[in-house]
């Protein structure tokens, strides 16, 4: 789920993107063996959202399948009809992370199908209590030696040296980090910075969620993966590549055949998307800042398939743009900084962005940013009454 809080809130960022372009019934072939399906959905600057479909002698895989919703199963239905394909012909539905947006019909796919449904090591949705999420984000020695090798042979692929950690960062959790993730869950009474509490749903509202859980199957991962690890799809292989910052779960998906990236949320045409600094590990951005390095340089990359907005041919141009965002970000941070003196993660927020976006997304951002520049050396935080306080270094 993108918002446009992820942007600057500037005259040229407020011009309708075309992330927000409503949903196109046309079904285009984008790479070889790769069709795009726009479904549409209803979030706060969204228009659409683009389900792939990775075509083989087998069928189709397709990649993040809408909402939940009896309007979107009708698109998915319409749309496959329209590429050639009927429902039956799905064996395998692929996730990028964890927003309903992305994973919304994969587990009724899935159900009806039979299908293969292929996320993150990491993913979980909703439903999953904070106690799991603990219970994943800590790795036994096993896990942890195997994510070692995993990581050494991803490295090999992607071609870095022996000595770059940044595949193993971004795995990386200390106690601290995970009883904040567990405190901070969807309705939680607090959040980690003291500031705008998750508002808990109306009974309506909640009683249209179990609803949807009965009518619409929870997505329930048959193969999670991680990173460097191979997949099968449109008659190639693609490798799994782990990009957390928007989500700690984030996944892309890599042809090294003909360049191609599908890019899921992290690396958007026109929007710059959220970096949440809850449940993203300790230094979110800096996570995310490293991981759009990561498929920067990934060897021939040429052509990134968004989940939102269209085709675009310059993934390490788009990469250095949403970089330069945040940096001018932590900038203004900076500068905040010295007008206001020591402040809140609330107070900043305000200052950084406009009325309308004001709330847990807009501090959620502006606190990722303050911990990684706490973490850089270049900020320091304390607690008073309950809410931390940031001051950042001048120069």
């Amino acid at each position: 789920m993108t918002s446009p809080v992820g942007s600057a809130p500037t005259p040229k960022e407020r011009r309708p993107k075309q992330e927000q372009d409503p949903a196109s019934e046309e079904v285009v072939e984008v790479a070889p063996g790769v069709l795009r399906m726009q479904l549409p959905i209803f979030m706060p600057g969204l228009g659409h959202v683009n389900m792939y479909g990775l075509v083989d002698d087998r069928g189709i895989a397709v990649v993040d399948p809408g909402l939940p919703g009896p309007r979107s199963w009708r698109a998915i239905q319409k749309r496959l009809k329209t590429g050639g394909f009927r429902l039956e012909d799905v064996h395998t539905v692929i996730v990028t992370h964890s927003h309903p947006d992305h994973f919304g019909g994969a587990g009724r796919i899935a159900k009806e199908t039979g299908a293969e449904l292929i996320t993150h090591s990491a993913f979980a949705t909703f439903r999953t209590s904070a106690g799991e999420a603990r219970r994943r984000a800590s790795l036994s020695e096993e896990d942890a030696a195997r994510l070692e090798l995993e990581a050494a042979a991803a490295a090999q692929y992607l071609d870095l040296g022996p000595d770059d950690d940044r595949l193993l960062d971004p795995l990386r959790a200390d106690e601290d980090d995970l009883d904040r993730t567990a405190a901070s869950v969807a309705w939680a009474p607090e959040t980690p910075w003291g500031g705008t509490k998750h508002v808990r749903p109306s009974v309506a509202k909640r009683l249209m969620f179990r609803a949807l859980r009965l009518l619409y199957a929870p997505p329930n991962p048959t193969r999670r993966v991680r990173h460097g690890e191979m997949l099968q799809l449109a008659g190639r292989e693609w490798a799994a590549v782990h990009t957390p910052g928007h989500t700690l779960d984030h996944l892309c998906l890599y042809d090294p055949e003909h360049g191609v990236l599908l890019s899921g949320d992290h690396v958007l045409p026109s929007i710059t998307p959220h970096v949440s600094g809850v449940g993203n590990g300790a230094d979110s951005l800096k996570s995310y800042l490293d991981t759009l390095d990561l498929v920067a340089q990934l060897d021939g990359v040429s052509l990134g398939l968004p989940a939102h907005g269209h085709p675009f041919a310059d993934v390490p141009g788009r990469v250095e743009a949403i970089k330069e965002h945040h940096h001018e970000r932590m900038e203004e941070i900076q500068a905040l900084s010295q007008s206001l003196g020591p402040a809140t993660v609330v107070d900043i927020s305000h200052e950084l962005f406009p009325e309308r976006h004001w709330g847990a997304m807009a501090e959620s951002e502006t606190f990722a940013h303050l911990e990684h520049l706490v973490a850089d050396g270049k900020a320091e935080r304390w607690r008073e009454d309950d809410m931390l306080v940031y001051r950042v270094a001048s120069g």
